[in-house]
């Protein structure tokens, strides 16, 4: 059996891919290709696997018609449908996975033109253009959330709850051997704070001073771990410096699942990967979606927040002090923390990536 996975653009259209894979490895196939773009994300976080990889244009679609882009983008279209053809013909896969983003579009659709099944993956709760448009040709729709089958009108009867999966060989659960590799002391009150996998410069700035101001109140007794993403890593660390605020700053962890051991708390941009993850973990999040009207990751926040598994709250709203007092709130309220942390467990869904490589696998064969 030979399987192609197209993802690309972000952590949290990559990371599904790489459980995936995973588990179709476990279930006997051995033939898997990656699909992504020529972003230097996509290929730093793609670099560990022993798998093959491709690498398309970097080709997102136009929000909004302007006559240059929109050429540009059918012109790179068309390099990267021409390749996609060449790769069906060299490769011969017996079905494509593509999991959203402009990295999968192309190869699903010029799949379906060589007679290939293709399933998508949806990570959250409300799809992205890409899967929007794909729905129509796809062989069968994968979702994380439940309700997310309202999102795809007509083609209900393709759509199955697998849940998002997750990277199960890196999800370790020991808080003492984590917060030592980390460098920090296991039994503090440790808070996370990450912006997705490209870092988040509000994120950063506000979540320092939140953190310059628990230490004013809380002494050292709550410590930090800070991901920063490669543009922020430096300010941000010698913030933390400056100010002795007690914890570890990092650009990126290779080893996440000691941040999630480690931490009682996390504020978290929302995309489906980081609150999938920290949900397994049964971490009570303050969740702080990217403001923008297109992007899914506020219906994803809206969602933990009606399970009482997260706090919402929009940056035009957030400031550090009231994420300070967010902060210690939480931290001060046991038996609230015990409900968003059980309400967070119930949300996670560890069998989500052998789910999905059943479904795989029956179009398969």
């Amino acid at each position: 059996m030979k399987v192609i996975l197209a993802a690309g653009g972000s952590g949290g259209h990559i990371f599904p891919s790489v459980a995936l894979a995973a588990e179709l490895e476990k279930a006997g196939v051995r033939e898997i290709f990656f699909i992504s773009s020529k972003r230097k994300l996509d290929r730093n976080l793609l670099k560990g696997t022993r798998h093959r990889c491709f690498f398309l244009s970097v080709n997102p679609m136009p929000l909004r018609f302007q006559l240059f882009r929109c050429l540009v983008f059918f012109w790179k279209l068309l390099a990267d449908a021409l390749v996609s053809a060449y790769l069906m013909i060299r490769l011969k896969p017996d079905v494509v996975v593509g999991f959203g983003g402009y990295s999968s579009g192309t190869i699903a659709a010029v799949a379906k033109v060589f007679a290939v099944p293709v399933l998508i993956h949806e990570q959250n709760l409300v799809p992205g253009r890409a899967n929007k448009i794909l729905s129509r040709v796809a062989d069968r729709i994968a979702v994380s959330f439940r309700d997310s089958v309202k999102y795809f009108p007509g083609a209900e009867d393709k759509v199955a709850y697998s849940g998002n999966p997750l990277r199960m060989d890196i999800l370790s659960d020991d808080r003492t051997a984590s917060a030592n590799r980390i460098g920090i002391s296991p039994e503090k009150t440790t808070v996370l704070v990450m912006g997705g996998s490209q870092g988040s410069s509000f994120l950063n700035r506000t979540a320092s001073e939140a953190a310059k101001r628990i230490k004013m109140k809380r002494a050292d007794a709550v410590q930090f771990i800070h991901l920063t993403g490669r543009k922020g890593f430096e300010q941000v660390q010698e913030f933390y410096r400056a100010n002795d605020i007690p914890g570890k700053v990092f650009s990126f962890m290779e080893r996440i699942d000691d941040a999630y051991a480690a931490c009682d708390i996390a504020i978290s941009r929302a995309g489906a990967a980081a609150v999938f993850e920290l949900a397994y973990y049964s971490k009570p999040m303050i969740l702080v979606p990217y403001p923008s009207a297109k992007n899914n990751q506020r219906s994803n926040a809206e969602f933990f927040s009606r399970a009482g598994a997260a706090i919402c709250r929009e940056e035009k709203d957030l400031l550090p002090d009231s994420l300070a007092l967010e902060i210690i709130g939480i931290l001060n309220d046991a038996a609230s923390r015990e409900r968003m942390s059980k309400a967070a467990g119930m949300l996670s869904e560890p069998e989500a990536g052998r789910k999905l490589a059943e479904e795989v696998i029956k179009l398969a064969v």
